[in-house]
């Protein structure tokens, strides 16, 4: 009999030590709704596919590679992870993000009263010593300025090419040759611990005006995401643009909301696409405080802009 005791004993220590050794993403896994988890684990796929896939819809003239596929330049926040056309200045680290938006009229689009509504623009970061995500950011109604291509601040107030929609957004018409550039809010990151970053934000069509035809069917009007790095909370490189952490793919909006993402690996922590299929970033944004940002009504001063 005490011999089975002990035995019976030794094997609750184990399970419990097992347990105590699960890692911070399998206790995600676990706690997580059935419902939830087949959610975060479609967006993930969707995230992964999108940046595999070349963009849905062309800009009109388009002229850079990004505004065709999706686009990584900085694996890392550090200054050797920026490519070698770079010719501003390469600090050691960067500490501040800033995730960002743009909204473009696609080739083939006759829609007229059809307008973009975009909210919850977020950003996360996988953390290196804990292997769970962290939301950084989450900007509810982001900022918007008026840009002209093919890209350069236009310093036009953006007038009816951008409506506040209350608790959902802001909506935007972009007009080639003019498009909508809009971010949200900078934060200050941890850089020797950022593992992955993901960028998200929802989008889709709306009437402009209900009075109107309903044209929708008609419009054709492409939304993308990204992200960059800067040394500090000052917003400045040494030249008059950042590198960039990168672009997703370009996505036609529809009248069912969509989620426009981007998701950077730091393969020199040995990052895979597989082993973000086990963390999973979160499908959902989520209210932290000090994290949500409201933007205020009328066009705003892009603080990257020259």
């Amino acid at each position: 009999m005490f011999n089975l005791a002990a035995a019976l004993l030794l094997l609750l220590i184990l399970i419990s030590t097992a347990g105590q050794a699960e890692t911070g993403a399998a206790r995600l896994a676990y706690d997580m709704a059935p419902a939830e988890r087949n959610q975060r684990s479609a967006l993930i796929e969707r995230a992964i596919a999108d940046m595999h896939k070349p963009s849905e819809a062309l800009v009109i003239d388009p002229q850079f590679p990004w505004q065709r596929q999706p686009q990584v330049t900085m694996h890392a926040p550090r200054g050797d992870a920026i490519p070698a056309w770079w010719r501003g200045n390469r600090p050691e680290w960067t500490h501040a993000v800033l995730p960002w938006f743009t909204a473009f009229e696609a080739q083939g689009n006759t829609a007229r009263n059809t307008r973009v509504q975009v909210k919850d623009l977020r950003f996360f970061i996988l953390s290196n010593k804990t292997r769970a995500w962290r939301q950084v950011a989450m900007q509810a109604r982001p900022e918007v300025a008026l840009w002209k291509y093919p890209f350069s601040a236009s310093g036009q107030a953006c007038g009816t090419a951008l409506r506040e929609e209350g608790s959902a957004g802001v909506s935007v018409r972009p007009a080639y040759p003019l498009f909508l550039h809009g971010w949200g809010t900078p934060q200050t990151i941890d850089p020797p611990d950022v593992a992955a970053t993901f960028t998200a934000m929802e989008f889709r069509l709306i009437v402009d005006n209900p009075r109107r035809r309903d044209d929708r069917r008609a419009a054709r009007y492409v939304v993308d995401v990204g992200a960059d790095y800067y040394p500090d909370q000052s917003l400045r490189w040494s030249l008059d643009f950042a590198p960039g952490i990168g672009n997703g793919r370009m996505l036609l909006a529809r009248p069912a909301w969509r989620t426009a993402t981007l998701l950077v690996l730091n393969k020199d922590l040995g990052i895979t696409f597989d082993s973000l299929r086990r963390t999973r970033p979160p499908a959902l944004a989520r209210a932290t405080a000090g994290e949500v940002a409201t933007a205020g009504p009328g066009c705003a001063v892009d603080p990257t802009a020259g």
